[in-house]
């Protein structure tokens, strides 16, 4: 008889976390498992979902901001779904669903004591910039919501080390499991082929970074860093390639900035960039850096989360401060003054994460998670 797992998470739109659920779901024998996909609303990660033909559940109140009437109707659809499917495991990202999951979850064992319920932690939410009673309130929920789990994915050395600390969970049900990616997946296309598509055609310099149009991404910061660098560097163009729509791209007006929305196979035109920058305030284990890695891209990331992880300063890229606008400028004026010495950082980048950061051994982990 078949194992049933759902992986619940809280927004359908294609981000790190939805990978993640992807890479996780496809790498089961479905000889021994039926796979459910459940999410707020229908986007991107439903299409991939039924694209894999997994069943997919909507959860109509999945919402990422805190609405209280939107928390208490998608507590009852989600123990709705439980109720429906009886799996033997749930496997939830991110922390809104964590806490609604975590709790249905809870409920249902009281009928079911079969469940085994596994949460990753994409990212502390008490990382965030934030003032200390909503930082104290968060580590409390965080608390809160770990509580209902058997085991807690940690993403990252940062977030592992971070709740022990602070004591979100104790170190028996915590586990650090890396990201990982199928490199044989990711054909880069060449530097002149992926600038035709992504330009129109070849330019001299190119600034570039991948990510979404949320401010934990921190490219105000890195737009904010840029004039200087257009000034002094004139075949230099930023190129933003964005998942999803944000506000702030109606405000930025710049012939040298150059915008790409939703760009299907976004990681296979990385070679486009002579450069790499990553300025989040906060991040989990970040796809996007790995893959920038693999294409052997010299890195400037911030000293946040995962970017430790893969990102060994001054031998796989460098790490710099957040919101630092004025130190990333001369860091990246740095790099464009020295590309040809700066690359082997991105040599030494691929290798690391060939070694150290692959899909396989990410799934293995997480498997034997399961079959505990």
């Amino acid at each position: 008889m078949k194992k049933r797992i759902i992986y619940f998470i809280t927004k359908s739109y294609w981000g790190g976390a939805a990978k993640y659920v992807i890479d996780l779901a496809s790498g089961l024998d479905r000889n021994s498992f039926e796979i459910f996909i459940a999410a707020g609303g229908r986007g991107a990660l439903y299409e991939k979902a039924t694209e894999l033909k997994f069943d997919y559940i909507e959860i109509p109140h999945f919402e990422r901001r805190v609405a209280l009437l939107g928390d208490i109707l998608s507590f009852f659809e989600v123990l709705k779904i439980l109720r429906q499917t009886k799996p033997d495991t749930i496997h939830v990202n991110s922390s809104k669903a964590g806490g609604v999951c975590g709790f249905a979850g809870f409920v249902f064992k009281l009928f079911n004591s079969k469940l085994l319920s596994i949460f990753t932690a994409h990212g502390w939410a008490f990382h965030e910039a934030r003032p200390k009673w909503q930082l104290f309130l968060i580590r409390l929920l965080s608390k809160i919501t770990c509580f209902f789990y058997d085991r807690v994915i940690c993403i990252t050395t940062f977030d592992y080390n971070s709740a022990l600390r602070y004591k979100i969970a104790g170190q028996k049900k915590l586990v650090l499991i890396h990201n990982g990616l199928d490199n044989l997946d990711l054909k880069f296309l060449k530097k002149s082929e992926a600038q035709q598509k992504l330009f129109g055609g070849e330019k001299e310099l190119v600034v570039g970074t991948v990510g979404e149009w949320v401010r934990n991404k921190g490219w105000d910061i890195l737009l904010e860093a840029m004039p200087p660098l257009f000034e002094k560097y004139p075949g230099l163009i930023l190129a933003l390639v964005a998942g999803g729509e944000g506000p702030e791209q109606e405000r930025i007006a710049h012939e040298r900035i150059k915008i790409i929305e939703n760009l299907p196979g976004a990681a296979n035109h990385l070679k486009a960039f002579d450069v790499f920058v990553f300025p989040s305030r906060k991040e989990g284990l970040p796809y996007a850096l790995l893959e920038a890695s693999l294409a052997g891209l010299p890195i400037i990331a911030t000293a946040v989360g995962g970017n430790f992880d893969i990102v060994e300063n001054d031998k796989t890229g460098v790490l710099i401060p957040p919101e630092n606008p004025e130190i990333l400028q001369k860091t990246l004026d740095k790099f464009l003054q020295n590309l040809r010495e700066i690359k082997k950082l991105g040599k030494n980048a691929r290798q690391k994460v060939e070694l150290e950061f692959t899909l396989e051994k990410m799934r293995s982990d997480t498997y034997r998670l399961y079959a505990a």
